[in-house]
């Protein structure tokens, strides 16, 4: 989970407690706009994830290849699940 993720959540909740719970008009759209944020990057996708970093000497190669993102239990990119 990356930091962003983790600020979100964490004005997400702070919003519901004071915003839903503690009627506060201000919080309670900050829930609202953290909540549509959280969809909008489940949607989208994750930030990208540096996996190797190295220096290439001559004569090697390196194969760069795409992999299908995965959030939670279904994917999100590439071919549907068909039940």
């Amino acid at each position: 989970m990356s930091r962003i993720d983790r600020g979100l959540g964490f004005l997400q909740s702070r919003g519901v407690q004071r915003g839903i719970m503690g009627n506060s008009r201000a919080w309670f759209w900050v829930a609202v706009i953290t909540w549509v944020l959280r969809r909008v990057r489940r949607l989208v996708g994750g930030e990208p994830e540096v996996v190797f970093r190295g220096e290439l000497k001559p004569g090697q190669a390196i194969q760069i290849d795409h992999l299908t993102e995965v959030y939670g239990p279904t994917r999100r990119r590439g071919i549907l699940r068909r039940r």
